[in-house]
């Protein structure tokens, strides 16, 4: 119960990574706000966790909208009675070659993966600096950011940009007991993952990940738990990759 007494926001969690956080601070002991802009999702989420005891609510919403991130904050604070850790997994993908990429494309992905986190983190970090006690942040980013991977253009652009806005978060916040950290993850197991990777994409990536797999949902899980715990406070504008050991990997040859 590393998490007891604790309140959470995650977004994103109507399925993938963010649901598996969202139950697994569930089962830490936290009451979390489960957020996604799919309220089936959502919905089928928060049961979930009530199913095994937890505690949670659900809360529907657009992250690149000011006006509804700071409502999901109020409501995190009406259902709970206030907001220790937000989890920033909300995030869209497209696979496109750079030359076709169109600026409707271009500022789509950006306003989810990149400004929702900016809106999501800034309206939390507002409310833990008012109340004085300190906070997590954790923002889902990805190997996508750290390295070029053909046809995730603007994905890329994003989480490359959501490593900087950590360091910066972590840099001005860090006085009000608030830390800012990343989880990078190479491919997940998740349901869009599923969709958007074709098996030669798959082949490719089990070549080059020194594990031969993708994670799984709960691993990413177990890492958000960590920096949430109390345990972790001095560990801030990190990013921790989940990755398989990708990024330590150059060429893997026959030995």
């Amino acid at each position: 119960m590393q998490l007891e007494y604790k309140s959470a926001i995650v977004t994103g969690a109507a399925s993938g990574v963010g649901r598996a956080i969202a139950e697994r601070y569930a089962l830490e002991g936290a009451k979390v706000v489960v957020a996604d802009v799919n309220g089936e999702g959502v919905d089928d989420t928060v049961q979930g966790i009530r199913s095994q005891g937890g505690e949670a609510a659900s809360f529907v919403l657009d992250v690149s909208d000011p006006a509804q991130v700071n409502a999901m904050v109020d409501f995190s604070m009406e259902q709970h009675g206030g907001l220790d850790i937000i989890v920033n997994s909300a995030a869209i993908a497209r696979v496109q070659s750079f030359l076709d990429i169109t600026l409707e494309n271009w500022n789509e992905l950006l306003a989810i993966n990149l400004t929702g986190v900016f809106l999501c983190a800034q309206a939390a970090a507002r409310w833990m600096k008012e109340r004085g006690e300190g906070g997590r942040i954790i923002n889902i980013s990805s190997v996508n950011g750290q390295r070029a991977i053909t046809g995730r253009g603007v994905y890329s652009v994003a989480k490359g940009g959501l490593e900087m806005l950590t360091r910066i978060m972590a840099a001005e916040l860090g006085e009000f007991g608030i830390t800012v950290n990343n989880i990078a993850p190479a491919p997940v197991d998740t349901p869009m993952i599923k969709k958007m990777h074709t098996e030669s994409t798959r082949a490719e990536w089990h070549r080059v990940l020194p594990v031969k797999r993708y994670a799984r949902p709960e691993e990413v899980a177990h890492a958000a738990v960590f920096l949430a715990a109390d345990d972790s406070g001095y560990i801030t504008g990190h990013t921790l990759n989940v990755d398989g050991g990708f990024n330590a990997a150059g060429l893997l040859l026959e030995l």
